[in-house]
């Protein structure tokens, strides 16, 4: 958010507050409220405030307005029948099957697309994800100088894809390489047991990609959104290749990320715990 947030932690919770807090009469604060849908704290008769927080609302809840000249399209929803697959090395569009998206009335015939961002156009799609990021990572409680994974122009650490419905942004993926740039392959690899969230110890897994952070704007969650991004980001990683399910894992994963990694890719050990594929 901007420079006039900061964030108050209250247990597992993250929630902003506006740190610009004028005095009435020079010795009492305006009285903040909380916003029951967005969870921002605010000054509801301070101009600056409520400007911020129509913004904030809008992107928590409906997602980052996105322009059709942002993202290279990898994926592409028809309006009406059904889903495709845009090819990035044929350009050709095929019948995609895998992980069909949940519908409801509201949602059922708009324009949706998955898009790969690319930070080395100067037409904004950068600054907008990132604004975005800095989002998800006051929500997530995660670092926020990790973007370089997504935004170098030098070096392809990972890439970021967002998935736009009616030129909004509701979800985003960033995905990062876990091979060196030799192919060397990396030792971050972990097993996660998934009810104490304990790592597995001296054991060392090989995964090839990792979902460093996930996202999905409010309005937009338990459609299957957040699964469809890591299917179509395990197409268009790696070129020519498609990274198998069990060759992904995950970076320190929230309640609601644990869950989707449980039902994504999680394994069953012998002992009848649930492990998940982690990397530190």
């Amino acid at each position: 958010m901007r420079a006039g947030k900061s964030l108050r932690t209250t247990g597992n919770k993250t929630n902003l507050i506006q740190s610009k807090l004028q005095v009435n009469g020079g010795s009492k604060s305006r009285k903040l409220v909380k916003c029951d849908k967005c969870e921002m704290s605010y000054s509801c008769t301070s101009i600056e405030d409520r400007a911020i927080h129509e913004k904030y609302h809008a992107l928590q809840l409906h997602g980052r307005k996105w322009s059709p000249n942002w993202g290279s399209i990898v994926y592409t929803k028809e309006r009406h029948s059904g889903t495709v697959h845009l090819s990035r090395s044929t350009g050709t569009i095929t019948p995609l099957n895998s992980s069909p998206l949940k519908s409801s009335p509201s949602v059922a015939h708009q324009e949706e697309n998955i898009v790969l961002v690319r930070p080395d156009k100067p037409n904004g799609e950068g600054r907008a994800m990132m604004e975005i990021m800095t989002l998800v990572n006051n929500e997530l409680n995660a670092p926020h100088d990790e973007n370089d994974i997504w935004n170098s122009t030098t070096e392809e650490r990972g890439r970021a894809f967002a998935y736009i419905r009616n030129n909004r942004a509701v979800g985003v993926i960033i995905i990062e390489n876990l091979y060196g740039c030799d192919g060397s392959v990396s030792n971050r690899g972990r097993w996660m047991v998934y009810d104490s969230r304990r790592l597995v110890q001296n054991v060392y897994p090989d995964f090839k990609i990792g979902i460093s952070r996930i996202w999905v704007c409010r309005t937009a969650r338990n459609l299957g959104i957040a699964t469809k991004l890591i299917d179509i980001a395990r197409e268009n990683i790696i070129y020519g290749e498609v990274i198998p399910r069990c060759q992904i894992a995950w970076s320190q994963p929230t309640d609601s990320g644990g869950k989707l990694a449980s039902k994504y890719n999680g394994i069953v050990h012998k002992s009848g715990k649930l492990l998940l594929p982690v990397y530190i």
